[in-house]
């Protein structure tokens, strides 16, 4: 008897033999089981993944003496038949030797009969997308309703090409490529019914090789068991392929990593030489490194891919970078191109390890991965940092307030300060006063109320105070000396401001004018309006912010992130910002800006306190935002320099002899 091939030999008898589509195995058990059967189907998909296979079975299915049944029997007699090909209920026909009008005008005419033996006419069409344009039409009524004794099920590997009046007639299957582990469990149980002796990676490399395609991986089984004389290796799945083994592969590979093009060229010359084709081997070089990729980028199993579990393979993956990888696949590529127009291939195979060898095609890949790197180094200081930051304040920072949870809207408070006081309070100096102090109690009024202070003192005010009028201030010999000493004690342990000082919140909230806050808001934006060419990035810079709060002389600019507040208080734009603002609004301006979650934080805690005291002056808990850096101004350097300077002379001359001009 003539030797029947392996794949035909084990074609599935019933749906548990179908590797790997599940999802189409399962509709078709319950449909059959419920009788609940279409009149067409359409079966897409890759090569020899099971539609005709499945098709056949379900023609037994629908026929079988035990019907209605989820499987087929495969004894009685209609079911050997239809496997046997000797009942003529079950019709294939190939529509790629048969794609005309009169075969598709043919089976018009015979569906009206009834079957011979079976309960149904089932017509398998395969290939069905090389049909004429004409035999579709020719199709479409039978198709659309056929008698009830007729099942048409259309199979074909390119279903864009059928119109889509055939796909709106038929219930479509996609069928998927079986994956490796489906197909190493089908080929172990036909291994062990043949009893054949093949190693498991032999296995492995087969389901590789078949991409998806059950049939495909069969078929090569059955070559390599007749090649092999003895214990089917790797190497006889790749000689008989063509492929060449990962393990050469990986050492092209490594010779390419290690700038070794001589190493490299001769292997491939070896490769060349034992019957390796450089076409295949360009082909067998890309999905090498298309694996690395997806090894190094994605969660896989090492049982997926061979390669997978191979060290030397996971050492140099870890070693490449995505960028070289990438670089690698370009030139294979570009390679594989150039080869479909040229007769020597080898050439174009040896260019190309040649040019992913050279230093200077790679030159600004390891620059790009060196950037990369120290960028992530940076990253991970800075996160540690920032950590440690975090830890530090955290100890040292007390525990906010959180007892009082019900909000009060921060304009509500504003509103109320307003109609408690008849008049506005007053931020301008009193030059009447020799001597100021900060009251211990203070009241609902600025730290400008009182800001009248010694000249040598280390905290600058808020506004540049600079009278026409300079009045000289001097230390009066009358004073008494513990006064003097008491004065200078007060004045070392009263902290300066900073940039992002909390004292400027309290004074615009303790002194908030809800009025003035909403007459700038409506001529915000028209600052763009207003600006010049030179001044136009400031201006579209201020209206990035908006106006949370004002105590008519300093503005509070909310902002939606710290950069854009650090970059508003630099000392050489604010001074330009501010300057622009008092033009503006034609008053005197100052402003402080702060992240919109700082903002937020601050206005509520004063909210809450305000309510448990709102006769007194709130006071706030200071800034703390990572993210928010301390600005040193000039202003702010003179003025420790004048505080030193002071103090030298008052050495060398006396306290009573010196003198300070404020705005000397």
């Amino acid at each position: 008897m003539a030797y029947k091939a392996l794949y035909r030999t084990y074609r599935p008898a019933d749906f548990s033999e179908i590797a790997g589509q599940e999802h189409i195995t399962r509709t078709f058990k319950n449909a059959l089981k419920n009788n609940k059967l279409a009149h067409a189907y359409l079966f897409s998909g890759p090569r020899g993944t099971g539609k005709t296979s499945i098709a056949k079975i379900i023609a037994k299915a629908v026929n079988c003496e035990h019907a209605p049944v989820e499987n087929p029997c495969n004894d009685c007699e209609i079911c050997n038949g239809i496997d046997n090909n000797t009942i003529n209920d079950v019709i294939e026909i190939d529509a790629a030797s048969n794609n005309g009008v009169d075969e598709i005008r043919e089976i018009r005419d015979k569906v009206k009969y009834l079957p011979g033996i079976g309960r149904y006419k089932v017509y398998i069409i395969d290939e069905v997308h090389m049909l004429s344009t004409g035999a579709f039409n020719a199709l479409l009524k039978t198709l659309e309703e056929p008698p009830k004794h007729v099942i048409f099920i259309l199979a074909t590997t390119e279903p864009h090409k059928i119109p889509a009046t055939i796909h709106s007639r038929c219930q479509r299957f996609d069928f998927r490529g079986v994956s490796v582990p489906e197909m190493i469990e089908r080929l172990n149980t036909i291994i062990d019914e043949e009893d054949i002796d093949i190693s498991k990676q032999a296995i492995k490399v087969i389901a590789e090789s078949a991409e998806g395609g059950m049939r495909d991986a069969i078929s090569l089984l059955d070559q390599v068991v007749s090649y092999a004389d003895h214990k089917v290796t790797i190497e006889d799945v790749h000689t008989i392929r063509g492929t060449v083994s990962n393990e050469r592969l990986l050492d092209i590979a490594l010779a390419v990593y290690d700038n070794d093009s001589v190493g490299a060229i001769k292997i491939l010359d070896e490769l060349i030489d034992n019957g390796k084709e450089s076409k295949r081997l360009v082909d067998n070089m890309i999905m090498f490194y298309r694996d690395m990729l997806i090894f190094k980028n994605t969660q896989v199993d090492e049982e997926s891919q061979l390669i997978f579990s191979n060290e030397t393979f996971i050492d140099l993956a870890n070693r490449l970078s995505n960028n070289l990888i990438f670089y690698y696949i370009e030139v294979l590529n570009k390679t594989q191109n150039d080869m479909k127009w040229s007769n020597n291939a080898r050439l174009y195979m040896e260019l190309a390890l040649i040019k992913m060898v050279d230093k200077i095609e790679k030159q600004e890949i390891h620059f790009q991965d060196e950037l990369n790197q120290l960028s992530e180094q940076i990253a991970d200081l800075k996160a540690e940092l920032d950590q440690r930051q975090t830890v530090v304040k955290e100890r040292v920072q007390p525990e906010k307030d959180t007892d009082d949870t019900e909000e009060v809207s921060l304009e509500s408070v504003i509103e109320s300060q307003d109609e408690d006081t008849d008049e506005e309070p007053s931020f301008e100096s009193n030059d009447n006063n020799d001597e100021v102090s900060k009251p211990e109690d203070t009241s609902q009024a600025s730290l400008f109320n009182d800001a009248d202070k010694e000249e040598d003192e280390e905290s600058p005010s808020l506004f540049d105070e600079t009278p026409e009028d300079t009045t000289e201030k001097t230390v009066s010999n009358e004073t008494k000396e513990t006064n003097t000493d008491n004065q200078a004690d007060k004045e070392e342990d009263e902290e300066p401001y900073q940039t992002y000082d909390i004292r400027y919140v309290e004074q615009v909230l303790n002194n908030g004018n809800r009025e003035e806050k909403i007459a700038m808001n409506k001529r915000w934006f028209d600052i763009e309006r207003t600006a010049t060419p030179e001044t136009m990035s400031l201006a579209k810079w201020i209206t990035d912010g908006r106006i949370v709060a004002t105590n008519g002389k300093l503005l509070i600019i909310e902002y939606a992130n710290a950069s854009l507040c650090n970059r508003m208080m630099k000392p050489d734009i604010k001074e330009k910002i501010t300057e622009m603002l008092s033009d503006y609004f034609n008053k005197e301006l100052d402003y402080l800006a702060l992240p919109k979650e700082v903002w937020e934080e601050k206005s509520q805690e004063f909210i809450k306190k305000w309510k448990q005291q709102p006769d007194d002056y709130i006071k706030l808990s200071k800034i703390d935002h990572p993210k928010l850096k301390e600005m040193p101004t000039r202003k702010q350097s003179q003025n420790v320099m004048m505080h030193e300077g002071v103090k030298e002379a008052s050495q060398l001359y006396g306290k009573d002899t010196v003198k300070v001009k404020r705005g000397e």
